[in-house]
């Protein structure tokens, strides 16, 4: 027993010596300073990142709805055409949309640029079709200006009168722009989709087919 003590004893007082040895030494003296080196960088670190964490902590947010690309006035928008971002709680955009199903669907009632911040001010609801309405696509004028989604508008033409005396006649007194145009592959030609009574389509169809057709803004309908 006695003599695995000292046994003991004398291999940390070795161990001991052997450190002391080690850091005596020049190899020795620069790896212990490379270690401090090493640990305080360690240490730094960790200080600036408890830093961060708190700043960040501190900081409150909130979810904004913001374009991802430009978004045409009267264009409806999808979910491609929005995200979700998170901004500093400010006061100026607690009005903001904070939900991108707000934006969904609904109607630009603007132009958007990308990375707008949307306010319920920029969209609208989507145009639906009245009871007693139908939706065709109707070829205007080549020269005329094509109207935003949801605009009500009145269809007028030379041709399809009831009075042959009259030079411009009304076609549809209730018709609502439904979506932008788009090229028909079958003629090649630009067509509106636009919503009206079933008796004013009727009527629209037979005289596109006689001549242009005139779409002037309306009263929106209530």
């Amino acid at each position: 027993m006695v003599t695995l003590f000292h046994m003991h004893a004398r291999g940390k007082r070795e161990q001991n010596g052997a450190r002391l040895w080690f850091a005596r030494t020049p190899h020795g003296r620069l790896m212990q300073r490379r270690a401090r080196r090493l640990l305080a960088a360690v240490c730094t670190a960790l200080g600036v990142l408890c830093a961060l964490e708190c700043v960040l902590s501190a900081v409150a947010t909130q979810p904004v709805v913001v374009a991802e690309r430009g978004i045409a006035r009267g264009t409806i928008i999808t979910a491609a055409d929005v995200r979700l971002e998170q901004l500093p709680n400010h006061t100026a955009l607690h009005s903001a949309l904070h939900a991108t199903g707000d934006a969904v669907d609904a109607l630009a009632q603007v132009d958007v640029s990308a990375g707008d911040v949307l306010l319920p001010s920029m969209v609208g609801v989507r145009p639906v079709v009245s009871e007693g309405h139908t939706v065709i696509d109707v070829r205007l004028g080549d020269q005329q200006e094509p109207f935003p989604t949801g605009t009500s508008i009145q269809l007028a033409s030379v041709v399809g009168c009831d009075n042959p005396d009259t030079a411009l006649c009304t076609l549809s007194a209730q018709a609502v722009v439904m979506a932008a145009a788009h090229l028909d592959e079958a003629t090649g030609m630009h067509v509106t989709p636009v919503a009206m009574p079933a008796d004013d389509a009727v009527r629209v169809l037979a005289a596109q087919n006689e001549g242009p057709i005139i779409a002037v803004r309306g009263r929106s309908q209530p």
